[in-house]
């Protein structure tokens, strides 16, 4: 069911995906036989890339240890998995700054990340719980799936985060399993799994949102889920402006630190971790590009002095980098009239002002750089519409950054003009045009002829614009017409009064943990619950009152549920509550919390004020109970056992049914 949901969605929209050099990664390391050095070849096309994994490999490095200089060493000091784990993570930051979703503040998202990605490997190469550049993907990556919902579905998520703003993670799922039939970890989860990431990422994940505390198999994805809660923590915190005296910060501190306390990390060194997490997120903020305010509370005392600085320091620091980030260009928000964006690079510091000044006198927002690697890595970060280069420059000529810009999903669409300084021989123009340049110019140049061929790229971008407006629009009738078909088919399986799932959906449930606990041999329990003397409610209050009544209990029921056990509304004033690798004892724990709950619940409405009970059946597959129609049978009947039995109890099954009436 949910491979389906996932599967619709990805063809209801543009799902996040990795840039040209990031499918390149991909495609290459599906190949088994693939090298190290093939590897090294493919991420050295892109040098922003290649910088980053250098720094990430010399980062985890113990003391003594030469650093890393090529790809090829940091590939060796990380693992090859962890090589292309990082880089697909690292190419999403650079495809995806920005986008439609008027509700989704992306620089904050990628600035979240970007923090628990730092506080993720740094946790793990402390408590040495899991490998440090897994977890930093882990953290990386981890709501990738929010991402996606604000591509898909950008009007209807913008909505979703309005109503659920600063609420905890669980109202988020729900109310965005309420909106699409599927919630961003889901869609998080599907997103690692089709990139070819880790059961033990995939699987940290969703143990991590679902705050599960189940005994699994696999340590190694509990490890990397408790890590991830703990960075998870470091980040809200660093993002956080509330005061080192304030309660909502020493409680957000207690938590932390009790959650670090699964990793064995006591109190000091977790504050002399923080403080390096600050430092590290903020410089890795800088090579990104991305906004970073650390919390200048952050931790138990002032992180200044933990890190041996003045705290004025700190502020200026904050200052500094906050200043230094530039506004980047976000590819998805052109819209007709919006300003050409122009990087013009040449070594000769004299012409490029002149360019420059006849650029910008025509209307053009213009960048410039002085050599074709700062080209690059300004293209790479800034998305012009048109690349102006000369063709020789020292380090990278305009034709190498030309092929580098071409392997790159986001350098497909500039308008790349290319200056010589003479007539090239026609075989060297050809080669150019073959390198993927656009139109070409000589120089000296004359102005006017400037301005024209600028002009005539212009006008292919404002086409490009054109047609990336109407696949928006196709794109937004397809998830809107995606979105319709998942809703209808929810509504199908859906009670309208209680917003539970119904019968069918409840059987088609039951049908499926029945399959999987007959090949898995785990355990699968129901809880049947009835209200009690519903039917004088009816009577003497009418069933106005007796639907709040439902709804009120259906929602006691629906919180008290332990996540991943499933509650659903049976018909009348019957609900079953199928749990989920659970064997009796654990119905009959549930069963009594959800007993409790109830009858602790008063329900206020108009014309009524009470309280009601509830009787609850419970029933567990076992060699006696054979079949699906069996289990529910038995749970069926101890219900009627515990009405028989004074009401507001819990029978278990399996038991003869009463001839009498309940």
């Amino acid at each position: 069911m949910l491979n389906h949901k996932f599967e619709e969605l990805r063809h209801a929209g543009n799902l996040p995906s990795p840039s040209g050099v990031g499918l390149a990664i991909l495609r290459l390391t599906q190949n088994p036989d693939h090298s190290i050095e093939e590897l090294a070849r493919c991420i050295q096309a892109d040098p922003a890339l290649t910088g980053r994994l250098l720094r990430l490999a010399n980062s985890s490095s113990r003391a003594g240890v030469d650093p890393a200089q090529t790809v090829t060493q940091a590939a060796m000091r990380l693992g090859i998995r962890a090589v292309r784990n990082v880089a697909l993570g690292f190419t999403l930051v650079s495809a995806h700054r920005g986008g439609m979703c008027a509700g989704f503040d992306y620089d904050r998202y990628w600035s979240e990340s970007l923090a628990r990605a730092v506080a993720a490997s740094a946790v793990a190469a402390r408590a040495r719980s899991s490998d440090p550049a897994e977890a930093f993907t882990c953290g990386l990556l981890s709501e990738i799936g929010m991402l996606a919902l604000a591509s898909v579905h950008a009007d209807a998520y913008g909505r979703v985060l309005g109503e659920t703003a600063e609420r905890p993670l669980a109202e988020l799922l729900e109310a965005e399993r309420r909106a699409f039939q599927i919630h961003h970890v889901e869609i998080s989860a599907g997103l690692m799994s089709e990139w070819g990431l880790s059961r033990a990422i995939t699987g940290a994940v969703s143990l991590w949102a679902s705050q599960s505390t189940a005994e699994i198999e696999e340590s190694s994805q509990q490890c990397l889920a408790w890590t991830l809660d703990v960075a998870t923590r470091i980040a809200e915190i660093l993002r956080s402006d509330r005061s080192h005296e304030s309660a909502e910060h020493v409680s957000a501190w207690t938590s932390l630190r009790e959650s670090a306390e699964r990793l064995s990390i006591d109190e000091l060194v977790l504050a002399e971790l923080c403080a390096r997490i600050s430092r590290e997120w903020q410089e890795w903020g800088e090579q990104f590009r991305i906004p970073t305010r650390p919390n200048a509370d952050f931790g138990p005392s002032p992180p200044a002095a933990i890190a041996g600085e003045p705290v004025g320091a700190l502020h200026d620091e904050e200052t500094r980098v906050v200043a230094s980030v530039e506004p980047v260009r976000e590819e998805t928000s052109h819209k007709s009239g919006d300003p050409i964006h122009v990087l013009i690079v040449d070594d000769d510091v004299r012409l490029l002002r002149l360019v420059s000044f006849h650029l910008e006198r025509a209307g053009y927002q213009v960048s410039t750089a002085e050599d074709g690697k700062a080209g690059l890595q300004l293209a790479i970060e800034q998305r012009p519409d048109i690349v102006v280069t000369d063709w020789v420059m020292p380090e990278l000529s305009g034709l190498e950054m030309c092929k580098s810009l071409r392997r790159m999903q986001s350098g497909h669409r500039a308008y790349v003009l290319l200056l010589t300084a003479r007539e090239e021989e026609e075989d060297r123009i050809v080669d150019a045009f073959a390198a993927g340049i656009d139109d070409y110019i000589t120089k000296p140049f004359n102005a006017r002829i400037l301005l024209a061929r600028v002009q005539a790229g212009e006008r292919l971008i404002e086409l490009q614009r054109q047609v990336e407006a109407d696949k928006r629009v196709r794109m937004k009738q397809v998830s809107d017409m995606s979105l319709l078909t998942r809703r209808l088919r929810a509504a199908g399986l859906t009670d309208i009064l209680t917003e539970l799932p119904n019968r069918r959906s409840a059987m088609q449930r039951l049908d499926q943990e029945w399959d999987a606990s007959t090949n898995t041999s785990r355990p699968l329990s129901v809880v049947m619950i009835d209200i009690d003397h519903f039917k004088q409610i009816n009577d003497e209050y009418g069933h106005a009152i007796g639907d709040k009544v439902l709804q009120a209990t259906a929602e006691v029921l629906r919180k008290k549920t332990r996540r991943g056990d499933i509650v659903c509304r049976w018909g009348g004033e019957e609900f079953v509550v199928i749990n989920v690798n659970s064997d009796l004892a654990g119905a009959r724990r549930c069963a009594e919390r959800l007993r409790a709950s109830v009858e602790a619940n008063e329900i206020f409405c108009e014309g009524f004020r009470g309280r009601v009970t509830v009787s609850l059946g419970l029933a567990e597959r076992s060699p006696s109970i054979f079949d699906l129609e069996a289990l529910i049978k038995a749970a069926d009947n101890a219900v009627y056992d515990a009405k028989r039995s004074g009401r507001n109890t819990i029978r278990e099954g399996p038991s003869e049914p009463l001839s009498e009436s309940a």
